[in-house]
């Protein structure tokens, strides 16, 4: 596409300071987009996989179709609630590099020990104790102050595409969905998974990533309104892993992040209407594949642009 606009009722900062103007309307070149039919498009996390969702949303506009409901968690939550405040998948894009970049580069300058392809970095003994809290505050300071500079203080509830996304309340033991208020707090909530982000502070309550208890929000997007959910699978089924693995604490609570991810996932997908089947191949942490998996994303969606365009229709 050579000149794609989507635009929502405010305004957002784009990097480098330049704003877009957002309204209901939706173009690209002379082509008219279509937000047409009552489906939501539901995105899952899935670290660095969930990129994959660029593609998604890419081949979907390369069609004309505009979800007019999109939910997610985690990664997922991201990519849709940049897309649902204005910004363009290869924008979204750009944006994810240029992170992916600079978070490598502080974790070399501050000297933590970082494998070639960020896999498991985190699983180092050397986390433990005050390394661990240092650097999840760290993180979560860098992504809260990303997400206000990139969406600004646009209330989900002004968006044109009715958006949500969901966090878990430590405090409360339960699911929580954002359907209002500031959009960078939500996205920070969904996004802050544990021990590597610290927990977002609301009020009483201590929230972090959302795909812990559900992973694949179709129920918040019925709630939303939706007949029909598209759901782009990007999971990895989870695999059996060597006990000499397992030696250290941080490496065990992860494997346990993993199993529970993995079962909260293949509970919540039978719900949805249409799964595209991408599972990128690469690990939660691996961000050096960018151009990869968002391609995978994309060539997987125009396979089933026939089933999704008749699932819209039926829809409506």
């Amino acid at each position: 596409m050579n000149r794609e606009k989507i635009q929502t009722k405010r305004t957002g900062q784009l990097p480098g300071g330049r704003t877009r103007s957002v309204k209901s309307t939706m173009t690209s070149g002379s082509r008219r987009l279509s937000s047409a039919g009552n489906w939501a498009l539901v995105l899952m996390g899935g670290g660095a996989r969930g990129l994959a969702h660029i593609g998604v949303l890419r081949a979907l506009l390369d069609n004309g179709l505009v979800p007019p409901i999109i939910t997610g968690t985690s990664m997922g939550a991201v990519v849709g609630g940049l897309f649902s405040a204005g910004y363009l998948p290869g924008e979204i894009e750009t944006i994810a590099r240029e992170l992916s970049s600079s978070q490598l580069a502080r974790l070399k300058k501050r000297n933590f020990p970082v494998p070639e392809h960020l896999v498991d970095y985190f699983i180092f003994e050397a986390y433990q104790k005050k390394l661990v809290k240092r650097f999840g505050r760290q993180e979560a300071d860098v992504a809260e102050e990303s997400l206000r500079q990139l969406v600004g203080q646009v209330k989900i509830e002004d968006l044109s595409i009715r958006f949500g996304c969901n966090a878990v309340d430590l405090v409360g033991g339960r699911e929580v969905s954002f359907t209002s208020g500031p959009l960078y707090r939500a996205l920070r909530a969904s996004l802050a998974y544990p021990l590597l982000i610290d927990p977002a502070r609301f009020d009483r309550s201590l929230l972090v990533d959302g795909g812990l208890l559900n992973n694949v929000p179709v129920t918040l997007a019925r709630q939303l309104g939706a007949a029909k959910v598209l759901v782009p699978d990007v999971h990895r089924p989870l695999r059996k892993m060597s006990a000499a693995k397992l030696k250290s604490n941080l490496s065990v609570f992860f494997r346990l992040v993993q199993i529970v991810l993995a079962d909260s996932t293949d509970s919540q997908l039978p719900r949805a209407d249409l799964i595209i089947n991408i599972n990128p191949p690469v690990n939660t942490f691996d961000f050096t594949q960018i151009k990869r998996v968002v391609n995978l994303g994309q060539r997987a969606t125009q396979a089933k642009i026939k089933e999704i365009k008749k699932m819209i229709s039926a829809s409506r």
